[in-house]
């Protein structure tokens, strides 16, 4: 489980986040989606869980188990970025970070092998590793990028460099994928393909996903629970059903007077 505990961080005199606890993960796979309006401090929460930012107060903390059924503490607020993919924490970013000139495999290629530590040895981008390349399999069918495969990633659609992104992060193995709005500048026809793809492969290999997501059909479809953030703080948290029996949240999320 991936906790947060009295997150406070501010930007001169906006709290941005003003004594933030949740916890996420607290079944397998979990899908927990976090909306409210715009400023209401989503994104910097995002930030603070991943070490983007570091908070002015509270702590974020992994719990894991240490091989032997017990369930251990281990607060990761200071650690780097990079670091805390160790402890399970991966992000995806609302603008797409792929390498451009390179084919869909060769970027999940270049994923599966930084997850290994190897990415450093030029010998070790080739294509003769048969337990990388099973690996990378394995993600182009999760994602249903196999029949593009071969193609050039800036020559994709946005969905599919979308779902390429998405399955590189899947590459480094984690237990909680941070998402910010992986539904963003997508085809409206396209948004249930991208978000039922990202949901089957979680639930596949039991990863929690934390999304920032604006699209309130998106959210009821797929939120197993959902967070409303609103003036840095948690409004409401429960079930997704809530934006529609939710009068005050209806208010403060849609704008809706009833």
């Amino acid at each position: 489980m991936l906790e947060a505990r009295n997150l406070r961080k501010t930007f001169g005199e906006l709290r941005a986040t003003d004594d933030v606890s949740l916890q996420f993960g607290t079944t397998d796979g979990e899908m927990v989606f976090i909306v409210g309006p715009n400023g209401a401090g989503k994104t910097t929460l995002v930030n603070l869980l991943t070490g983007l930012l570091t908070p002015d107060q509270g702590s974020v903390v992994v719990h894991e188990d240490d091989g032997d059924g017990t369930t251990v503490e281990r607060e990761i607020t200071g650690m780097a970025p990079e670091n805390r993919v160790d402890a399970g924490l991966v992000r995806s970013f609302q603008i797409v970070h792929v390498f451009e000139e390179m084919t869909v495999r060769e970027n999940l290629r270049v994923a599966v092998l930084s997850e290994q530590g190897e990415t450093l040895n030029v010998l070790s981008l080739d294509d003769g590793h048969d337990d990388v390349e099973r690996t990378v399999d394995d993600l182009l069918a999760q994602f249903r990028l196999e029949d593009v495969a071969d193609e050039v990633a800036d020559t994709l659609p946005h969905g599919d460099r979308k779902l390429l992104d998405v399955a590189m992060s899947f590459g480094l193995e984690p237990t909680y994928l941070l998402l910010d709005e992986p539904t963003a500048g997508v085809a409206t026809r396209e948004k249930e393909y991208v978000i039922e793809t990202i949901a089957e492969a979680s639930e596949a290999d039991d990863v929690t996903t934390v999304t920032i997501e604006h699209d309130m059909d998106i959210v009821k479809s797929y939120a197993d629970r959902l967070v409303v953030l609103h003036e840095g703080r948690v409004f409401r948290e429960g079930d997704p059903s809530l934006l529609e029996t939710d009068s005050e949240l209806r208010r403060v999320l849609l704008g809706v007077d009833e």
